[in-house]
């Protein structure tokens, strides 16, 4: 029975974790062990899932303290780990997470495969100004493309970023885009659910948007479009959790839309909640291939997009797309939708299309890239 090991510190709700899962399970199904590597068990279990837990003395997980720990202790754990089980493969879920494999990678003398899921240097630019930090982020991400015998790229704008930034060190660099699936549904009896839940009247135009609260988000860009309609009747449903939650709610409040825009939290009917919507709206800043934006292509409804290359790889359609910075046009494209019937209809009709472009079988995909590397190696 071949054998794989990888490495995150936990898993968290999202769809970084959940592709990390996708790809998981794609080992499982063709019979093979996996061993991962974290600081505290993942939420799903199989007889061939092998959990190994780094203890850990820090409660906080997000402090410098911890990441100093965790990515000193890593390499070590991932050789002890590695050799003891006599594992064939490694994979991983970013080049950062490449390069403190790659120890293991060389002595263990056995291939790495890495999903690249997120634009390079993003934990920098999101976590910390300091260009020391910069630096040495690329420098990692570097030294782990040139390590990784094959890197997947999970949509094309991420990969062009990816060379571009690190040229002839990104040259394994492929492409194998998320997937979504696509279930039937009852649009109208998920649409009853909402308006019961919060407590609605039918005549109210809804917009969802699913995922972290986070800056890179640009979620403030909704909200300043929703005040720019200036029409009761439009309500806008977060639905998700993060730390900028509380500055949102200040902004609905400062711009007049507080009544307007309903905080769900997490929720296991994410998806359902989206069904039953008139419009899924996505601002965000920067993406590697948003799950919920594909999510969302499924759900017969419109989705209007920020025009940034990973957003624009989905949806396709240009009259869908708007600035990240501009409000007053996302302001614009969300009125003519109310009125305009036949301009709702001609953007749902493309969206439908831009969705059978990932609805395929991913994980015999990956598969496939995993079995090339393994008959080479």
């Amino acid at each position: 029975m071949p054998r794989v090991l990888t490495v995150y510190y936990k898993h968290k709700p999202g769809g970084f974790c959940r592709r990390l899962q996708f790809k998981i399970q794609a080992f499982l199904d063709k019979g093979w062990e996996v061993h991962y590597i974290a600081i505290e068990p993942f939420p799903y279990t199989h007889q061939n899932l092998k959990p190994h837990i780094l203890p850990t003395p820090m409660s906080n997980h997000h402090s410098i303290l911890f990441w100093i720990y965790f990515f000193t202790a890593i390499p070590g754990f991932l050789i002890w780990v590695g050799a003891k089980n006599k594992i064939n493969l490694i994979t991983t879920g970013s080049p950062l997470y490449a390069f403190f494999c790659g120890p293991a990678k060389w002595l263990l003398r056995v291939p790495m495969i890495t999903l690249i899921l997120i634009k390079p240097n993003f934990h920098t630019e999101w976590k910390s100004g300091l260009e020391i930090f910069r630096v040495l982020e690329r420098f990692l991400e570097r030294l782990g493309l040139k390590w990784s015998n094959v890197s997947l790229a999970n949509s094309w704008g991420s990969g062009k970023a990816w060379k571009i930034m690190y040229g002839k060190d990104g040259g394994n660099i492929e492409v194998l885009p998320n997937h979504v699936d696509a279930p039937s549904f009852d649009k109208l009896n998920n649409r009853k659910k909402i308006l019961n839940e919060f407590s609605l009247e039918n005549d109210f135009f809804l917009i969802a948007n699913t995922g972290l609260l986070q800056k890179r988000k640009n979620l403030d860009c909704l909200i300043r479009a929703l005040a720019g309609a200036n029409n009761k009747k439009v309500l806008l449903l977060l639905i998700g959790e993060g730390e900028e939650k509380e500055s949102l709610k200040e902004l609905a409040e400062s711009m007049g839309v507080a009544d307007q825009v309903i905080f769900t939290g997490w929720r296991t009917d994410a998806r359902e909640l989206v069904q039953g919507s008139d419009l899924f709206v996505f601002p965000s800043l920067r993406e590697g291939m948003a799950e919920s934006l594909l999510e969302a292509t499924t759900c017969q409804l419109p989705c209007l997009v920020s025009s940034i290359p990973e957003n624009i790889d989905v949806i396709q359609n240009p009259e869908q797309h708007f600035p990240s910075n501009c409000p007053e046009i996302l302001t614009e494209k969300i009125n003519r939708l109310i009125k305009d019937k036949e301009y709702y209809q001609n953007l749902c009709d493309s969206t439908n299309e831009d969705k059978k472009r990932f609805v395929f079988d991913w994980g015999k995909k990956f598969m496939e890239y995993v079995e090339k590397l393994m008959k080479k190696n």
